[in-house]
């Protein structure tokens, strides 16, 4: 699960900009079983990427190397915490609080809030680092890299965020278990292929956007036990990222551990690059049955 808010709060490395104000919510951010994940997700991202250009004192974001080389910042975990999407309804108001903490050299972890008419229904961690395309248009080519000039003097936080730490061992794939399922049992019992769309799946800077890889497996999921019904919403969900695709490029989606705890569906899926077998994500969610 996510790090609280309170747990950041009074850390000095810790930082919050005023990003945007209140949101009255309407079909853009309404799904069929109240607010959208997709929406929301794809706003925290926008906010955690203005908060990254506060930080390092830019009016916009405009992120480059020593070299000069446009540089992006990439998601390597995400979290979804004690979510009550469907909660939220048509005029209601939304207001997202925000704050970032430097978690390492090169890595940043926004913790963000969101109400609805001044209750909690959710926060969203998201963990990124800074990349850049060592071959134009090859998103296969990222490298690693830090912006130029450097942040104004931001201490790392201290002590370390459990949840950057997680996402470090997903990507080193040392981790042991995860709510419940083992990495030494990853047992696939179902998959499909998935061809995402470049006019909907892809950023403006032409990456798979982290945001689709929750809807590209939630497609999976529903290839695979519709007949569970689409009376089903997130609750919490955790992503860890590895890698991107090219456009025209296609993924598949596997089924690796499944739980059933009361009314909850708990599942585990990962996204494999079809060119190459590439593990490029792994995430977990946990979905139950809206109020009535």
């Amino acid at each position: 699960m996510s790090v609280a808010l309170t747990s950041v709060a009074p850390i000095a490395s810790s930082h919050s900009a005023a990003i945007g104000g209140p949101i009255t919510v309407g079909m853009p951010q309404l799904g069929l079983n109240g607010l959208s994940e997709h929406w929301l997700l794809k706003e925290c991202g926008h906010r955690h990427w203005l908060m990254l250009a506060d930080l390092f004192g830019q009016p916009l974001p405009d992120f480059r190397d020593s070299e000069g080389a446009t540089l992006y910042a990439t998601f390597t975990g995400l979290s979804l915490d004690g979510a009550r999407l469907d909660e939220v309804a048509e005029h209601d108001r939304l207001a997202i609080d925000g704050r970032i903490v430097r978690t390492s050299r090169t890595q940043y972890l926004s913790i963000q809030t969101v109400h609805a008419n001044g209750r909690p229904v959710g926060t969203v961690t998201l963990q990124s680092i800074f990349l850049k395309r060592a071959v134009a248009g090859d998103n296969l080519s990222v490298l690693r890299a830090l912006p130029h000039p450097a942040p104004r003097l931001i201490p790392v936080l201290s002590p370390a965020s459990p949840f950057a730490a997680r996402c470090q061992r997903f990507r080193r794939d040392d981790w042991d278990e995860h709510w419940g399922f083992r990495r030494t049992a990853r047992q696939p019992d179902g998959e499909i292929l998935v061809d995402p769309c470049p006019a909907a799946d892809f950023n403006g800077a032409g990456f798979l956007y982290f945001a689709s890889f929750p809807t590209i497996m939630d497609r999976a999921d529903w290839a695979l036990e519709r007949p569970a019904g689409a009376g089903w919403i997130v609750t919490d969900r955790d992503v860890f990222y590895y890698g991107n695709i090219n456009p025209g490029d296609r993924v598949i989606v596997r089924r690796c551990g499944v739980h059933d705890e009361g009314s909850a569906r708990i599942r585990w899926f990962d996204i494999l690059r079809e060119s190459d077998g590439k593990r490029i994500a792994d995430g977990f969610w946990r979905k139950t049955r809206p109020a009535a």
